[in-house]
């Protein structure tokens, strides 16, 4: 293993350290995914009480979707399902729609996203907005989807075209707002910390 700067080993673990920089460091990473869990969620109940943008239904700015772009730079992959999980069920028990048409609606869009977004991560020509965008059209793809498999209905199929051109402005909001988060992060050092 080659050892970082400051004597911790790949593993995040400093040398010749035992269990408790192990505990430590797990401790850290916990705290941290309640932190984005509790944010995501905190963005989503302010998002519920925006009035609508447009007399249309699913079109809304994702906003937790900024909190989980954070997370992919700061967290590995499971990780990140965990935060974004989390996120749906809670958010489901609090505003009483868990296990509802309207819980799996969220989660077929919340699992498409994310699948979508985990695999563009990371990859040398696409920005943090480009996953966004990315994103957001797979949310709306995925909500879609559900309504679907729920109605036995083809034809809400027709509402994707609306779906698709006005998640364009909402992935780009999310994604500068998200780029804009990380970068302060990665000033600060604390982005590469949590990535060890």
């Amino acid at each position: 293993m080659t050892p970082y700067s400051d004597g911790r080993d790949e593993t995040g673990a400093s040398a010749g350290a035992g269990s408790g920089a192990d505990a430590s460091f797990s401790i850290r990473r916990m705290l941290l995914i309640a932190l984005l869990v509790a944010m995501e969620l905190a963005l989503a109940a302010v998002e519920s009480m925006l009035p609508p943008l447009l007399q249309l239904p699913g079109i809304k700015l994702g906003l937790a979707n900024i909190i989980t772009l954070v997370a992919f730079a700061m967290l590995p992959k499971r990780q990140v399902a965990l935060v974004v999980s989390m996120r749906l069920v809670l958010a489901g028990l609090i505003l009483g729609s868990f296990l509802t048409p309207v819980f799996w609606i969220s989660c077929g869009g919340g699992a498409l996203s994310f699948c979508v977004m985990a695999v563009l991560h990371g990859r040398r020509l696409i920005s943090v907005i480009g996953v966004s965008l990315a994103g957001a059209a797979s949310h709306n793809l995925g909500q879609l989807a559900v309504v679907y498999l729920l109605l036995d209905n083809g034809g809400v199929f027709y509402y994707l075209p609306w779906l698709l051109i006005w998640s364009i402005p909402m992935g780009l909001f999310t994604g500068y707002s998200a780029g804009s988060a990380i970068s302060a992060l990665r000033k600060t050092g604390i982005s590469d910390k949590m990535e060890r």
